[in-house]
């Protein structure tokens, strides 16, 4: 059991990183941690609680067309010094359907992560990318068209169902990222 604090925000288009943020809170809460939990897009910035009350923090944002939620890019650039002087641990990780593709993983983990915070001019201690949700239901929050660009890139899948759900994210693969970051803030 550890007994550090954890501060985990996030952005989501669709769903699927605000499951993946929920199901870290979960398993660090299970080993012991507090932690506070934000979706960025309805919470101001200015209520998300200091740094420095943290022993970590991890951003997390689903990926669209190989950009981050508008809501991670303006926090993260509008907290890249406070971010660059935590003394704690930092993580950041995406959810990206090509994340799911073993021949595109390497490629969209460092892009989407390492060489995005970067360009921003921020560092991170510990990242990944995992795959994300491809909904085609009349329920999804998938709008036509990004179904229909969806539908286009996927068509020759035969893994795909182009009328349902599908779920592309490994969730060991999550957890292991979790169990990973809490032996980083154990160091």
């Amino acid at each position: 059991m550890i007994s550090k604090k954890v501060l985990l925000v996030y952005g989501t288009r669709y769903g699927s990183a605000e499951e993946i943020s929920e199901k870290m809170a979960d398993l660090l809460r299970e080993k012991g941690a507090e932690v506070d939990i934000f979706n960025l897009k309805t919470t101001p910035e200015k209520e998300i609680p200091a740094f420095n009350n943290y022993d970590g923090i991890l951003v997390g944002t689903g990926i669209k067309m190989g950009q981050w939620t508008k809501e991670v890019k303006d926090f993260v650039t509008a907290k890249k010094e406070e971010l660059n002087s935590f003394k704690g641990h930092r993580g950041f990780f995406v959810s990206s359907g090509y994340a799911a593709d073993p021949e595109m993983y390497e490629k969209v983990k460092i892009e989407y992560t390492k060489d995005a915070l970067d360009k921003i001019g921020v560092k991170i201690d510990y990242f990944d990318a995992f795959g994300g949700l491809m909904d085609f239901t009349k329920s999804s929050r998938m709008s036509w068209l990004d179904k229909k660009i969806l539908k286009s890139v996927a068509k020759n899948d035969p893994k795909i169902n182009l009328n349902g759900w599908n779920d592309l994210r490994d969730w060991q693969q999550i957890e292991k990222f979790i169990l990973g970051f809490i032996d980083f803030l154990q160091a």
